[in-house]
């Protein structure tokens, strides 16, 4: 086992102290809490209503958004006339949820549509002449593009030759030249008076049915609310202002009254209608949905998510399982082949100028296209390097680009694509991009790009700290501050996830009590106390731990992790539900021997 690697603690910085004693006493919370309620931008009892409370008479206009009026009207038109369209969309959770979900509305009012997923292989992402020609082939008229389309300049032109209208519900973020759509509904996009800016896609296209709910006085958009919480915590977009209410509604509806997909995907995968988290969505529920898409026809996951009867769900779930075992097989194959050819580079490159990359670029032939994104994310957790995993695709080297926290993946490889002329084409964001590279220019591209990550962080004040991971702690806390009322308030902060991260905490000066227990070799439990005996009622009271990723502990700390250890540990609280029972746990991000 090759030891762990440094993690770096940073602990955040004290908001101001006036603000945090204010917003104790105005909201009676502790003071760590109200801590960090201010550092995220809560400063007021009103402040503190609107996170806490959920309330669906909070969420904004629609009609606020640019275009809306006239993409509701044609939608109108649609359900007047009973005119078929084409819902397209991208083949991931979010994707699919948003055209499971107008599928679902346009089915309930007898609105005959079509729906068009493209295949990740054949027509790559976003909109696809193949879509397009489908709908011509039907006499379609109107296409409503969900979680693509804002880059679809030519696609949309086609489809205008063909006498086809495109609404483009959107998200991300619009180039200088946009499509000459019928419509567009991005909040991103210029002059846009939407005030929220991070909906993902199906929640774009779930505020287009509520707008037209709206104008045909109808209510059936708050059915839809569980696709639209599902579809935001997988797409990982900030868990703030509306996206809040929209997922606390959403969750609401899967544990009250599931549709049969979601109370089959809940069966099959072990977890239980009693609590919900976007954790669930993003590590059970997500890859699920997402595992048919990566090896083939995505369309059987909206199939799956609109099935009527709890049987049809079952048979489909059936299919969504093997992929996705397919799937782990599959990248767990690719992923102990990219660290066994990374760790072998390393050797190799000993006496070269390469013994000072910073980047991993790994190309194989052979590797699955539809898992390289999932294997660039592990091997970015497990060695904290920009990576980018490709394999040979239709003549080219393609494949799927992560980033590190604070280094910027998508202008490291713009840069390179202007200096060495290796990329045939690129896209994506700050964290994560897709690439294809010339495949006789791969090692040209792999020294180029190592070259500008290496000049981006020397220019960066600290730069060699960004190759370290950081683990942000948001307060330093007595063991003895939590109790069942201090608990009972962060439930409250759900639902977490970027923009509103679980709470990480640091304590000082515990001790273990008992003897730890590993789990097939990768989750370690144990218990803790104060290690100081100061007439504190609770410095016998000792806290349930579990820290799942102990493999990462180096020899030296697990040979030490024993009855009497002393240690300071990082965590977040959490209640364990199982089998009808709730249990306050630690879990541990990090831990250092004292």
């Amino acid at each position: 086992m090759s030891s762990a690697i440094r993690k770096k603690w940073t602990i955040s910085s004290a908001a101001d102290e006036e603000k945090v004693k204010i917003l104790s006493q105005e909201i009676n919370v502790p003071s760590s809490l109200a801590g960090i309620l201010v550092t995220r931008k809560i400063h007021s009892r009103a402040d503190a209503k609107k996170f806490f409370v959920h309330d669906l008479k909070n969420l904004y206009d629609p009609f606020l958004m640019k275009g809306m009026e006239k993409a509701s009207e044609r939608i109108i038109e649609v359900i007047k006339n009973k005119e078929k369209i084409l819902i397209f969309g991208d083949y991931d959770v979010d994707g699919t949820s948003g055209v499971s979900m107008f599928h679902t509305f346009l089915r309930d009012l007898g609105v005959p549509n079509e729906v068009f997923i493209p295949d990740r292989f054949t027509d790559g992402y976003g909109l696809s002449n193949t879509g397009i020609d489908h709908a011509n082939s039907l006499g379609i008229k109107l296409i409503v593009a969900i979680d693509c389309g804002i880059t679809a300049v030519d696609k949309v032109e086609y489809a205008s030759s063909l006498g086809i209208d495109m609404i483009i519900c959107d998200h991300h973020q619009p180039p200088e030249t946009i499509p000459n759509a019928y419509a567009i509904l991005d909040a991103l996009q210029q002059d846009c008076n939407y005030p929220f800016k991070s909906l993902c896609g199906t929640g774009v296209a779930f505020k287009l049915i509520q707008a037209v709910c709206q104008k045909l006085k109808l209510d059936d958009w708050q059915a839809l609310l569980d696709f639209v919480a599902v579809a935001t915590a997988a797409d990982m977009v900030p868990v703030i202002d509306e996206n809040r209410t929209l997922i606390s509604y959403g969750f609401k509806q899967i544990l009250n009254n599931p549709r049969p997909s979601f109370a089959t995907i809940f069966k099959n995968s072990s977890l239980k209608l009693e609590h919900i988290t976007t954790s669930n969505v993003v590590f059970t529920i997500g890859p699920r949905i997402n595992a048919v898409g990566r090896l083939g026809d995505a369309t059987r996951a909206v199939k799956f998510l609109t099935s009527k009867s709890i049987e049809e769900a079952e048979e489909l779930m059936s299919v969504l399982e093997s992929e996705n075992s397919n799937r782990k097989k599959i990248d767990s194959e690719i992923y102990l082949q990219a660290q066994s050819t990374y760790e072998n580079y390393k050797i190799e490159s000993i006496n070269s100028d390469a013994k000072d990359d910073v980047a991993i670029v790994l190309h194989n032939p052979e590797w699955h296209p539809g898992v390289l994104g999932i294997i660039a994310s592990r091997m970015v957790e497990k060695y904290y390097r920009p990576s980018i995993i490709l394999t040979t695709f239709n003549g080219y080297a393609k494949g799927s680009a992560r980033s590190i926290n604070n280094f910027n993946i998508y202008e490291a490889i713009k840069r390179t694509s202007e200096e060495c002329g290796a990329v045939v084409q690129f896209g994506g964001h700050f964290h994560a991009a897709g690439i294809e590279i010339e495949i006789e220019k791969v090692e040209e591209f792999r020294n180029t790009f190592n070259r500008i990550a290496k000049t981006i962080i020397n220019d960066t004040v600290n730069g060699k700290e960004l190759l370290v991971p950081e683990i942000k702690v948001d307060a330093e806390i007595d063991v003895s501050e939590v109790n069942q009322r201090f608990v009972k308030i962060l439930s409250h902060f759900e639902p977490f996830g970027p923009g509103n991260m679980t709470p990480i905490f640091l304590t000082r000066d515990l001790v273990i009590v008992g003897d730890p227990k590993t789990y097939n070799g990768s989750t370690t439990v144990f218990k803790v106390r104060k290690a100081t005996q100061n007439g504190n009622r609770f410095d016998n009271y000792s806290f349930d731990c579990v820290y799942y990723q102990s493999p990462d502990l180096d020899e030296t700390s697990r040979y030490h992790l024993k009855t009497g250890t002393k240690l300071d540990i990082i965590y977040s609280v959490e209640e364990n539900h199982w089998n009808g029972n709730t249990k306050t746990q630690f879990r541990i991000r990090d831990l250092k021997i004292n």
